[in-house]
């Protein structure tokens, strides 16, 4: 038997029947991590991330099945309605065509980085790994070369759509102000939405693996109420709103998670007047999000207001983690026993030192309070009020990222 077809035999069987799920999952965290490091448009948008993450994981479901067939045949895999997504988004962003070709070819690179990496491991004859590279780089490149045109295709006919009509005045609008141009009045006008009222912003997504019935949008104007509101699509998961306040101490927006679409996540800034407004509670929106993402609980709704001090703190996750670290020590245990001691040490924290309140607001005696108060100490090594600014904030960090 020829090289050629015993290394595409023996690649598409390790593919779809030898690669566990746990190198396939290191294998995509790997993608991940490259994608990011060679298109640095991706660092600060965690839309175009999640549209990204999204498409990476149906496009190689895609190729997986293709590959599933006995060897012989040609390895055709359709480009996924999540690929064609994530270039329609791409073009919303305003980006160039070349950050596609970038994140495509940055995941060539670490394919073929992962198959060296994994044919190493192998007991193969060299010659025969060489084979099975060639045979990979050669048919990741025509697939992917294949997935650009379709994809640029795609992408071209988001861009003409963005520039007709009202559509695109508003998307071009909201990113002007965002950038911090655009002057008040003309942007009203072009967007039937007053700036010079207070605004609460919000980003809604839907979570990766929930379907959503219904659109983002519709769930967007249930919030809102009779109130004015503004919302443009951040990406092929996502909507950017503004709900509009006659006074900036309005803020009584109906946010029971009961009444959210199951799937939807809901990130709320703080409302603040006009158009610097408009651009201050979009940031906090989205700081919210990046929190609602990355800490450990999964709330429908994150609140900016809840999270400020974590969100303000986790800008230096090294730092953070040390903080909690050097404050917390032996605390951070996620057992039952470590959770009881933070609960105590908090409530003692928030009422002064005071042993009885502390035990009201628990639920407990007090000298249960003070029992598991000189645990803290003993484990801590010192009197708590003494380090109360820092150990709250540890707290409030753990509380949010877990250890």
């Amino acid at each position: 038997m020829d090289d050629e077809p015993r290394a595409d035999l023996w690649l598409r069987t390790y593919l779809t029947t030898t690669l566990t799920r746990e190198q396939l999952d290191a294998f995509l965290d790997g993608l991940e991590e490259s994608f990011t490091t060679d298109v640095p448009e991706l660092a600060s948008d965690p839309e175009l991330q999640r549209d990204l993450r999204v498409a990476i994981r149906s496009q190689l479901s895609a190729f997986l099945d293709a590959a599933a067939p006995a060897a012989g045949g040609t390895t055709v895999a359709p480009v996924s309605k999540e690929a064609h997504a994530l270039a329609r988004t791409v073009a919303q962003r305003g980006l160039e065509l070349r950050v596609l070709s970038q994140l495509y070819h940055a995941g060539h690179r670490a394919m073929l980085g992962f198959a060296t990496e994994f044919l190493d491991k192998g007991d193969l004859d060299p010659r025969f790994k060489l084979q099975v590279l060639a045979t990979m780089w050669s048919q990741t490149s025509e697939l992917l070369n294949a997935m650009l045109d379709e994809l640029a295709a795609t992408y071209s006919q988001e861009r003409e759509r963005l520039l007709q009509g009202a559509f695109s005045s508003r998307i071009t609008t909201v990113r002007e102000i965002l950038d911090g141009g655009g002057d008040v009045g003309g942007a009203s006008a072009r967007l039937d939405y007053s700036l010079r009222r207070a605004h609460t912003a919000i980003v809604a997504w839907v979570d990766e693996t929930a379907p959503l019935t219904g659109s983002l949008e519709s769930s967007v104007a249930r919030l809102a109420g009779h109130r004015r509101h503004l919302s443009v699509p951040s990406g092929a998961h996502g909507v950017w709103a503004w709900i509009a306040h006659d006074d900036i101490d309005d803020d009584s927006l109906p946010m029971d998670p009961s009444a959210i679409p199951s799937g939807v996540r809901i990130a709320v800034g703080e409302p603040a007047k006009g158009i610097d407004g408009f651009r201050r509670s979009h940031r906090e929106a989205q700081a919210a999000q990046r929190i609602a993402e990355t800490g450990k609980r999964r709330n429908t709704v994150t609140r900016y207001a809840d999270v400020e001090v974590a969100s303000m703190l986790s800008a230096d996750p090294a730092r953070m983690q040390t903080l909690m670290e050097r404050e917390l020590p032996g605390l951070l245990g996620e057992d039952a026993a470590a959770e009881r001691l933070r609960d105590t040490l908090r409530e003692v924290l928030a009422c002064h030192g005071n042993h009885e309140s502390a035990a009201r607001r628990l639920g407990v005696h007090k000298n249960t309070v003070r029992y598991r108060m000189q645990r803290v100490e003993e484990i801590l090594g010192h009197d708590v009020l003494s380090r109360r600014l820092k150990i709250e904030l540890a707290l409030e960090c753990f509380d949010v990222f877990g250890g």
